[in-house]
C-alpha cells in the first residue's frame, strides 16, 4: 500500500468531507481515507496495482472537489501521514464555525 496526501481547497465543511470520502471509498484499491474540512486535506492508502494517483484525483474532481496542484492550500507543510502524529496546528486554529454557510443552502430563507 502507498500513502497519498492531497490538498482539496473546496472541501470546507463536514458534508463535503462525507461526499469526498464516499467518492474515494468506492474506488478499487483505496483504503484508510482520512479527510479534514479544517485542513482541507485528504490522506489515504491505495494499492498502486489497482489504481493510480491520477485516477484518485480524477474521482475527487468528478465529485466536485478538484485537487490543488498549484501549491495553494490551507497548510504550508504536509503532515507526515505515515507516522500517525497529530499536527500541532490543529490546536492553534481556535474557534470553529458551527453555523451553516449560506452558500450551502439551496434557497435562502
Amino acid at each position: 500500500m502507498e500513502k497519498l496526501q492531497l490538498s482539496v481547497p473546496d472541501m470546507w465543511a463536514d458534508h463535503h468531507v462525507l461526499k469526498a470520502r464516499a467518492a474515494l471509498t468506492a474506488l478499487p484499491g483505496v483504503q484508510e481515507v482520512i479527510a479534514s474540512s479544517a485542513f482541507r486535506m485528504v490522506m489515504l492508502s491505495y494499492d498502486p496495482a489497482l489504481i493510480s494517483p491520477g485516477a484518485i484525483m480524477a474521482a475527487l474532481e468528478d465529485a466536485g472537489y478538484p485537487v490543488a496542484t498549484d501549491g495553494t492550500g490551507v497548510i504550508a507543510e504536509t503532515i507526515p501521514a505515515a507516522t500517525g502524529q497529530v499536527d500541532s496546528a490543529w490546536f492553534r486554529l481556535g474557534l470553529r464555525q458551527h453555523k451553516t454557510d449560506e452558500r450551502d443552502l439551496k434557497t435562502k430563507r
